[in-house]
């Protein structure tokens, strides 16, 4: 992925929500403001947690909500699939079993 990373400031807002406090500083101390890793899901921070040298991940905000959207519209691909595939190779496909476990992994 070549995507630019997110300001720290950003990342830190990321990091005390989903921990439920209201600044990292309360849990992390030195936590980099600049990502050690950018990419298109999320980039990696660099922080002490009681001492130790950690690695913290950010997620990008709303990839939940794009992933609902993805799976949603493969479900139907899926469907789809299982009606029209005519398995003339001998091959029996359950295209919305394959769908479902993949969902499930992800």
């Amino acid at each position: 992925d070549d995507v630019p990373g997110f300001s720290g400031a950003r990342a830190k807002e990321i990091v005390a929500r989903e921990l439920g406090v209201s600044s990292v500083e309360e849990l992390f101390t030195d936590f980099s403001e600049s990502p050690l890793a950018a990419a298109s899901l999320g980039q990696v921070h660099t922080a002490f947690l009681n001492g130790s040298k950690v690695a913290v991940k950010v997620q990008r905000a709303g990839l939940k909500e794009l992933f609902d959207v993805d799976l949603k519209n493969l479900k139907k691909l899926a469907e789809l699939l299982d009606k029209f595939d005519p398995k003339s190779d001998g091959a029996d496909r359950d295209w919305v079993s394959i769908y479902d476990e993949s969902a499930r992994l992800l």
